[in-house]
């Protein structure tokens, strides 16, 4: 029996979600669009070419801003969607022609007690997207497959299985002002953006009410392990550098005492019941230590 509440007021979308991870629906309307795109060009007007999030900058102060300065527009546009929920922050995502432009496959950090409680992220973006110029794309159902911890630390569950689950994506091409609201478990990627024009878009995380804010802490040299730290709902953007301070154990937040851990992985057999591809050819394995945040890391810096 599913022990997490519904957070959707609209049953019909909160069944599609449970079903398939994902919703999308009309968020934003033409006066919004424009006034986050003006922020975004007063805060960067010369952003990278390159995949950037407002929450990579490493002024606390200024990250928090922007947040709060997006929330204004979201958060009463957040109301209309969700019940008994807590925003808990927005940033800018944008990508352009960059050779650095494409997100890598994986799943979000998890960050609430998913038995019990559900983080989403809001995807909308300022302008209209599909495949060219690098739209969300997840595999429908994909949070339902295993129940794993997600951390900068571990690595990516599907790790080497990455060009076989490639067939399963789905494109969600999107309106400007259309939001994809995702289940922070869905296995998602986008594409490079191989237009001319910067894609932007408005990221927003939501959790059930009064449900804790969790980060999980894996060393590879205790391995047998792993520590739970309890957070305030800002700490996503409390990370100074953040490309390195994310894998590093937090200078923040509350231990909560580590835990026995093993390190698990799909089978070749597992993949191939879940998605119907073929394993006929072998799959690619990755280093162990290669984790879903070092391979981004690596992506968007090389």
């Amino acid at each position: 029996m599913n022990r997490v509440p519904p957070i959707f007021k609209n049953p019909v979308f909160q069944q599609q979600f449970d079903t398939d991870g994902y919703i999308k629906l009309e968020l934003l309307d033409a006066a919004d669009i424009a006034s986050l795109s003006a922020l975004f060009s007063e805060y960067f007007p010369n952003p990278s070419t390159d995949f950037f999030s407002s929450s990579y900058e490493n002024d606390f102060e200024l990250k928090k801003k922007i947040s709060n300065a997006i929330g204004e527009i979201m958060q009463p546009k957040l109301e209309t969607v969700f019940n008994n929920y807590t925003w808990f922050g927005s940033a800018f995502l944008s990508k352009g022609n960059g050779a650095r432009s494409e997100m890598p496959m994986h799943q979000d950090w998890t960050i609430v007690d998913e038995t019990t409680y559900i983080a989403i992220n809001v995807w909308t973006p300022l302008q209209d997207t599909n495949e060219v110029n690098g739209t969300l794309e997840v595999i429908p159902g994909s949070h339902k497959w295993h129940s794993v911890l997600r951390a900068p630390t571990l690595p990516f569950y599907y790790n080497g299985y990455q060009e076989k689950l490639k067939q399963k994506l789905v494109p969600l091409p999107a309106k400007a002002g259309e939001a994809v609201v995702l289940n922070q478990a869905v296995i998602h990627y986008s594409k490079p953006n191989k237009t001319d024009l910067i894609r932007v878009a408005i990221t927003s995380g939501v959790k059930t009410k009064n449900a804790p804010m969790l980060f999980h802490y894996w060393d590879k040299n205790k391995p047998d392990e792993i520590e739970q730290f309890i957070q305030d709902d800002d700490f996503l953007i409390r990370f100074t550098e953040f490309h390195s301070s994310i894998f590093k154990r937090p200078a923040f937040g509350q231990s909560n005492g580590t835990r026995p851990f093993i390190m698990q992985q799909p089978g070749e057999k597992e993949i191939e019941a879940l998605t119907g591809v073929s394993m006929t050819t072998p799959h690619t394995a990755m280093p162990k230590e290669k984790t879903i945040g070092q391979k981004i890391l690596a992506w968007i810096t090389r």
